[in-house]
């Protein structure tokens, strides 16, 4: 009988003591989900949200044109070239103000020059382009689909 006993406290003792290491070796263990971090939301700079305001607006002058309506106005202030914050503000160098300017000025044209908007027009985006090959080129293929095509 003392032998019996004696086992079944023997028994007990090792499937506590194997109990306490597969807990010891649980909680050591990874979580089945990985925690991450939380998402962080694109922040869009004012330059990067006045271009996409830009974007929209050639794409409906682009319909004008090619519905042979007149051009009166812009849907976006041009000034904003030069006062919109962009994301790294070392991009905002010579190299484009100088195509910003252009831009601008073919921009006017457009405006003032009717008969020729398809012109002036195509001559803003292909303004755009060359910037862009050389600034941000991911754009490019959405900025290049903006050309009238003859």
């Amino acid at each position: 009988m003392k032998a019996i006993s004696l086992y079944t406290l023997l028994l007990l003792l090792i499937l506590m003591a194997c109990k306490n290491e597969q807990s010891s070796e649980t909680s050591k263990a990874t979580p089945l989900v990985e925690e991450k971090e939380p998402m962080q939301m694109y922040q869009m700079s004012e330059m990067a949200a006045y271009m996409e305001q830009m974007y929209a607006a050639h794409q409906q002058m682009k319909q004008q044109i090619l519905d042979g309506e007149t051009i009166t106005e812009l849907n976006f202030d041009l000034e904003n070239l030069h006062s919109a914050a962009f994301t790294d503000p070392k991009d905002y160098d010579a190299f484009f103000k100088s195509w910003a300017d252009r831009f601008k000025q073919y921009e006017i044209q457009m405006i003032e020059n009717p008969e020729q908007a398809q012109h002036y027009y195509n001559q803003a985006i292909q303004a755009c382009i060359s910037c862009h090959e050389v600034k941000c080129a991911g754009p490019l293929p959405r900025i290049k689909k903006l050309i009238i095509k003859p």
